[in-house]
Order: C-alpha cells, then structure tokens, then sequence
C-alpha cells in the first residue's frame, strides 16, 4: 500500500459565530458512492477550537472521565470532529446539532439522510470516518504490550482466531490481536449493534487485506488501515467499501494522503 502526501494550506477556523467561512480545496466535498474520507487527528497537538463548541451532552460526558487527560482527549476529538463536518457542510462547528440513535450512535440533524460519519479516538489518536453510501465503522486502538490476555482473547477472538494466535510466541500477540480487534470493532460500528453483538461472533482473521462478510444479518466489507506507529486502525462499511482516501487534520492545515 502506498501513501502519498500533498500539504495543502487553509485558513485556521473562525471562532463560532465570526464572519466568513472556512474554505478548502476540493478534495474536501464528500465522497462519491462507496468512496470513504478518512481523517487522522492528532490529540497531543493544539485542539481546533474552544470547548464552547461543544453542546451540553459532550461536555457531561467529558466531565464524567475519571482522568484530565480522558477528559482533554474526549473534547479535542469532539472539537476536531465539529470542525471537519463544518467544513463538508459549510456550517458554523458550534452549531451542528447531534441526537444519539437507538442503540447510542450519533446522528447530525443537519446533515441530509445520506450523510454518514464514525468517529473513534485511542490515547492521543482518533479517527474520523466519512461517507454517503452507508452506515460506517471505523476504529482506533494502542497496542499494549502485556495485551490481549486469555480472558480478553477469549471475549475477543472465535475458536479459529484463538488457534492462530496461539501458535504466536507471546511476546509477538499484542499487535496481530490488536489489528483483529480493530476490525472486528470497526464492523460492530458500521452494524450500529455496539456490545450488543459479541466480537468473537465475528471471524476476520489475522490478514489485514480488506475482506467481505455478513453479519447481523447485513453484508459490510472491512479493511484495515495505516497507522502510526504504536496503534492499529481499520474502518468497514455496509455494503462495501470503495475507494479509501487518509487525511491528515490539524488546526492550521491539511494535508491529504491517498491510500
């Protein structure tokens, strides 16, 4: 797989409410068909905006973490996403308006019935999944080294996962289980089920190629995605996915990444 960068200046994000709106190049319109935008945001780096822009359910949210540095992450993930979805739909960040679904994904009121979008965030990564033709899934995680464990394992993996990762040497398990689990998580997402099904129903293997399955009920087509270093990533889609476009995010620039 190869990746190509081209750095592409903007303007940084008004604050809510100032004149004038955020322009970006074209790449930044929607997908087309099962084409997916997926952005890369950096929690470490300065977040994109004010916490203001958050509405009153994110910010009790954020105020339930036990840790600060939850807390921070969670808010500057939530600010990145406002911004990204301002910019695709022209709108102030502070004014998009989100409502949980049944089984507690997020829906933007403002965005037409064919807007789709899944946001995952991990220690100092997240991850946001764009597209137009389905439900999305994507998912972010750190690899720990004393991971999986045989109780997580067992939760995790099917009885064929298991015997895979069992013929590993222990200290090689925790990145091939972690790029499992992402995918797995990624089509639980794109399902919109959550716990509601269990990981270890689903067989995805340990070959990070992308790959069609059913489940649920519903066919979705997963694919595992580049990374930094220390983290794995996929995202999935129901009914397939196309073309899969990276995006690098910060508050002063973009740059795009082409898978």
């Amino acid at each position: 797989m190869s990746v190509s960068r081209a750095p592409m200046a903007v303007r940084a994000l008004p604050e809510p409410g100032a004149a004038g709106a955020l322009r970006v190049p074209g790449p930044h319109a929607w997908p087309e068909g099962r084409d997916v935008h997926v952005w890369s945001i950096d929690l470490a780096a300065p977040a994109a905006g004010p916490s203001g822009w958050l509405d009153a359910r994110e910010l009790e949210r954020a105020r339930r973490f036990v840790y600060a540095d939850d807390a921070r992450r969670y808010v500057h993930a939530h600010v990145a996403l406002r911004a990204i979805l301002g910019v695709y739909l022209g709108r102030d960040p502070a004014a998009l308006d989100f409502v949980e679904q049944e089984l507690g994904k997020p829906r933007l009121l403002q965005a037409p019935q064919d807007r789709y979008f899944n946001l995952s965030h991990s220690k100092d990564m997240a991850l946001l999944a764009l597209g137009v033709a389905g439900e999305l899934g994507v998912d972010i995680e750190a690899v720990r080294d004393d991971l999986p464990g045989e109780e997580l394992a067992s939760a995790v993996l099917c009885e064929a996962e298991l015997e895979q990762l069992g013929v590993l040497p222990e200290g090689e398990r925790a990145q091939p289980f972690v790029a499992c689990w992402t995918r797995k998580e990624a089509c639980l997402k794109a399902l919109g089920l959550g716990l509601n099904l269990e990981p270890r129903t689903l067989h995805v293997g340990f070959d990070t190629a992308r790959m069609r399955l059913s489940a649920g009920g519903r066919e979705l087509e997963v694919e595992a995605l580049p990374a930094r270093a220390g983290y794995r990533a996929a995202v999935a889609a129901l009914g397939g996915l196309g073309a899969v476009r990276l995006f690098e995010f910060d508050p002063d620039g973009l740059s795009a990444a082409e898978v």
